[in-house]
């Protein structure tokens, strides 16, 4: 047999739970319609790795080709506007027409121009770049064909467009997602913590995640938001982690375990092989003199690294049975 003194240590403390894997919402871009019109092309499948710029899909829309004679409208009223004012200013000089007639025409002008800036706007919403406006102006671009890009990089998860389909701008408060396209290098997770561990978990603390199909390895994030409400059914608070994401392993709506690392504590502890257990009791052996043991029921916390934390029932002066006790179980009260 061999008896070993309860002492003190500093031990990592944390919390276990369950959790789901969602995508990064902040690395995540939904692609809807900028405008009405038919889906001609789409260039691009679920899966494909895009960067910003890549041509997503082309469609046909009446309302680029109505935008860009709008614009053209527009410059014509401003050049039109411009020469009635500077008429007016050459009439006023040689006194023709009265003062209020030269603040008309300048406020004909100043209308004309925002008239342009926002047909101007409006083009550039359905992806008309500055150097084509010329050409728009002239008339030489009446064109009905646009192409949407990628805004940013990632990989192209949900593809809802498909060729000959009808999209429209400005339908719903819920428009729908022709494209979703996220970042997959990192994973939010969003874990249940039950409302009396709540008071330990922290932003910045660590995270580690566990999947069902390989529990020996950890992918390591932290805790980024906990929320500020309670779940009514689960009763649980809602705690979100950004987790990197390692060859994709992790994918959205998969459940996985949870590891909050909450701090540390210098707790009391003994090896594992010293505990024992008859029925709901818990108790050690503890040795009083030579020879001599009793049994003494104990309150245990964590167990890591073969140790267990004594929360009640020990003290570092006692001696406590660690290997053999299985031969004075029977014997000892």
């Amino acid at each position: 047999m061999k008896t070993v003194n309860p002492e003190y240590r500093v031990r990592n403390q944390g919390l276990e739970t369950s959790g789901k894997v969602q995508f990064n919402e902040e690395a995540v871009v939904r692609i809807h319609a900028p405008s009405t019109g038919r889906v001609v092309e789409v260039l691009v499948r679920p899966g494909d790795v895009v960067e910003p710029g890549t041509r997503l899909f082309v469609m046909n829309s009446p309302d680029l080709g109505a935008a860009k004679a709008d614009y053209a409208k527009a410059i014509a009223d401003v050049e039109r506007a411009e020469a009635a004012l500077r008429l007016a200013r050459e009439l006023l000089d040689v006194k023709a027409i009265a003062q209020k007639e030269i603040r008309e025409a300048e406020n004909d002008a100043r209308k004309a121009r925002a008239e342009q800036a926002r047909a101007a706007s409006r083009l550039g919403t359905l992806g008309v770049v500055e150097g084509q406006l010329a050409q728009v102006a002239a008339r030489a671009d009446t064109g009905t064909t646009m192409v949407v890009t990628a805004p940013r990089g990632g990989v192209v998860v949900e593809r809802n467009a498909l060729p000959g389909q009808v999209v429209a701008y400005g339908a719903s408060d819920t428009p729908l997602n022709l494209f979703v396209i996220a970042d997959l290098t990192t994973m939010w997770v969003v874990a249940d913590v039950y409302e009396p561990d709540v008071p330990r978990v922290r932003t910045g603390q660590t995270m580690a995640v566990t999947l069902p199909c390989c529990p020996g390895e950890r992918i390591e994030g932290r805790v980024a938001h906990v929320a500020d409400a309670v779940d009514k059914e689960t009763r649980t608070v809602k705690v979100r982690g950004v987790v990197a994401n390692p060859n994709r392993m992790l994918k959205a709506e998969m459940f996985v375990r949870v590891a909050i690392a909450t701090g540390s504590a210098r707790a009391l502890v003994i090896p594992v092989s010293a505990v024992h257990r008859d029925g709901d009791t818990v108790y050690v052996l503890v040795e009083r003199a030579r020879e001599n043991y009793e049994r003494r029921s104990v309150r245990l916390g964590a167990t890591a690294e073969g140790l267990v934390d004594v929360l009640d029932g020990l003290a570092p002066s006692d001696r406590v049975v660690s290997t053999g006790s299985v031969l004075l179980r029977k014997s000892v009260q």
